[in-house]
């Protein structure tokens, strides 16, 4: 059983990637930096805790287009395709939000 303490919810770390940080698959993908209309994504599947449980430390930045794609195409065979783990980024916007906390 999943218990409250497991599950990590931050508004405030949700609108620091979405204020701060370039949509992740326009970088990996196209090279280029975009900021416009960024959406903070929970990421699915293996990051969730369960069903619907999501977790804002396992989110990425995601523009309105790119965010769109995951809803039509679904998520993980998006990430398949490129051949991205997207965890390891999130893992590490949540780390370096933890050091700007201290």
């Amino acid at each position: 059983m999943i218990s409250k303490l497991d599950i990590v919810k931050d508004k405030k770390f949700q609108q620091w990637v979405c204020d701060t940080k370039p949509c992740y698959m326009c970088t990996v993908v196209n090279g280029f930096q975009n900021f416009s209309q960024i959406q903070f994504h929970h990421l699915q599947g293996k990051y969730r805790l369960g069903a619907m449980i999501r977790q804002d430390s396992k989110g990425i930045p995601l523009c309105f287009p790119c965010h769109n794609l995951f809803t039509k195409r679904g998520e993980r065979l998006v990430w398949e395709e490129i051949g991205v783990d997207p965890g390891i980024y999130a893992d590490e916007l949540w780390d370096e939000w933890q050091e700007r906390k201290k």
